[in-house]
This record gives C-alpha cells, structure tokens and sequence, in this order.
C-alpha cells in the first residue's frame, strides 16, 4: 500500500492545504489590502497565488509563451526536419560509398599510432585498424568514419575510433589528432549499409534527451547544433560530398 504524505502549507504550517490556497495568507492579503490599497507585501503575494493559467506557461524548449514542451510546435517542426535530415544524408553517404569505394571501402586498412603508458613511462606503438561503418547520428551530426584496431593492446582490448568522412574525401585522414592513422591498405570493396540504418529507424528521435529534454535548464533548450541545422535548411547531398563539403 502506497502513502502520500499530505501537503503542508509554507505560511502557517498547517497539513491538508498550500500556501496558494491558505485561508490565513488570503484573509491576510485582504485585510492589509483593505488598510492600504497599495500595500507592497499584499499586492506581491497575490501575484505569487495567482493560477497560472495556459498563458502563463513557457516551454522549456523553445522558450516561448502559451504551450508546453510537449504541444510545442517549433519542436515538432525540429524532429521532422532532422528525421529528412539524416535519411537523406545517410542515403547520400550510401550512394557515395557505392560511387567512390577507393576513397572510404569496407576493410580499408590504416595504422593507429600513439603512445601507450607501460613499464613507468609513456612507449609509442603502432597497430593496424580496418574501417567498418559510418556513424551518422544524433550523438554524430557530421558523419564519422569508424575505425576498429585488429590487433589488442597490452591490456587485450580492441580499440576503436571515430574520422570524420570529410578528411578521407579531402585525403586528410593523418590530421585527425584525435585518432592520429596513417594510410595503409585499400581494399576497393563497398561500404554497404542495412536498410534499417538507412531508413533511420535505429533513431529514436523523440527519446533523444535534445527532444525529450535533460534534467538541467540547458539540456531542456533547442540546441545550438539544431538550430543551426534546421534554421539554416543543412543537407547532405552527393553533390556536396563529391565537393568535399562537411554539407551544404
């Protein structure tokens, strides 16, 4: 059996009823009010106990009055656009993939390097990784190449890592700092894709904490990447990754 604990109000203390609806607060506000019309005190606290009403609310979203998040419509317009968004980009990527297996293919081989904390001190090493798949995303706004080592380290794992797909279409994949490769073998096989992946529907748009809203005031706000996405109609077309261009 459940127990709900009764409210109790935060001006005289009393358990069964709030401060919005206290009997003591409002003969209060009114007597005061009857001594003074303009009495400060009196006139903020019935300001306080209004009702909100529909007009009274702001979405935590898109920060405007007279709805909620969830009838916001500038929301709703947001998830549309970033569903054509991705399904459109991920077939362009697709069709890129088909068009150009010589610039990213299933397999290609490049050389991880870096340097790896053993024995006391800091050691570079050098181990191969293949490429197998793109991640295209609401985590991944730009798509990402990514990139699997063969070969574990010390400790027996399988390192992986994320390209952007802009640096193999300019040849720049060594610039990438933060995963530093170096050109290796390549395989000239498609990277071919599921029609799931394809079709978008390993998204979950309106759970994605962008829409759903965090826990925080800027986790519940439009983001600044969908902003700009959306208000500046952003796409991925194969004309524009044949260009080299991160979208149009």
């Amino acid at each position: 059996m459940s127990y709900r604990r009764k409210p109790r109000c935060g001006f005289c203390r009393q358990e069964g009823h709030n401060r919005t609806k206290c009997p003591a607060l409002k003969q209060k506000i009114e007597d005061r009010l009857a001594a003074n019309p303009n009495d400060w005190w009196a006139t903020q606290q019935l300001k306080k106990n209004k009702p909100k009403t529909k007009a009274d609310r702001t979405c935590s979203y898109c920060s405007n009055k007279g709805h909620t998040r969830r009838t916001c419509e500038a929301k709703t317009a947001d998830i549309t656009y970033m569903k054509k968004y991705f399904t459109e980009g991920r077939q362009a990527i697709s069709d890129f993939c088909k068009k150009y297996p010589d610039v990213v293919g299933s397999g290609d081989m490049f050389i991880h390097e870096g340097q790896e904390w053993h024995g006391g001190d800091y050691k570079p090493f050098k181990r191969p990784c293949i490429v197998t798949g793109v991640l295209f995303d609401m985590d991944h706004f730009n798509p990402v190449v990514t990139l699997k080592s063969i070969m574990p380290d010390r400790y027996g794992n399988l390192y992986e890592g994320n390209i952007e797909l802009a640096l193999f279409i300019n040849g720049r994949v060594d610039n990438n700092w933060n995963f530093k490769v170096t050109k290796g073998k390549k395989t000239g096989k498609i990277l071919e894709f599921s029609d799931k992946w394809l079709s978008c529907s390993d998204i979950d748009f309106d759970s994605h904490t962008l829409f759903k809203g965090g826990k925080t005031k800027r986790e519940k706000r439009r983001g600044y990447e969908i902003a700009h996405i959306v208000d500046n109609e952003s796409a991925y077309t194969l004309e524009s990754l044949e260009a080299g261009l991160v979208r149009e």
